[in-house]
């Protein structure tokens, strides 16, 4: 019987202004995780990967772990159903609107601009973005060009019609 191995990408460029690359400890997390492999010998028949540069240069690099390693890896494939939500484009777009409009919404953005430090940006930039997915999830908030939440989420042949 066949395993199927999932693994998310690793660490992105969080509160970078492009978000969609590695930072230094997510090649360092990528460069880990191949070493593991490598050394344990897990062979893999196929390997796919998302659209996202984030996902295919984490691929790369463990890749690349593995043929150093003198070991093969198959050529990636690359999927569009691996394309994760663009949270990025619902915050951008929602954002002005909610502060006009959400008191929640401004306390949370008031308290992300004020924190200081990278573990306060980062810890209160997820409850702002929480909130504004959540909106976005339940449907309280459709920005233009981000699509619908089922839509996005299952493959069109999973849709209710």
């Amino acid at each position: 019987m066949g395993v199927v191995v999932l693994f998310r990408h690793a660490q992105a460029s969080f509160l970078e202004p492009n978000y969609d690359k590695l930072s230094n400890l997510g090649e360092a997390q990528a460069r880990l995780l191949g070493e593991y492999w490598a050394r344990n010998k897990i062979v893999f028949d196929r390997a796919c990967t998302g659209p996202c540069v984030r996902q295919k240069d984490t691929l790369a690099i463990v890749s690349a772990v593995y043929r150093k390693a003198g070991t093969p890896f198959p050529d990636p494939l690359v999927l569009q159903e691996f394309e994760e939500y663009r949270g990025e484009v619902v915050l951008d777009r929602s954002l002005p609107g909610l502060l006009q409009d959400d008191q929640v919404i401004r306390d949370l953005h008031a308290a992300f601009q004020s924190s200081t430090g990278s573990a306060g940006k980062r810890a209160t930039f997820q409850k702002l973005f929480e909130a504004i997915i959540g909106k976005w999830v339940r449907e309280e908030i459709c920005p233009p060009g981000c699509g619908d939440v089922v839509g996005i989420l299952l493959p069109s042949k999973f849709r209710p019609h």
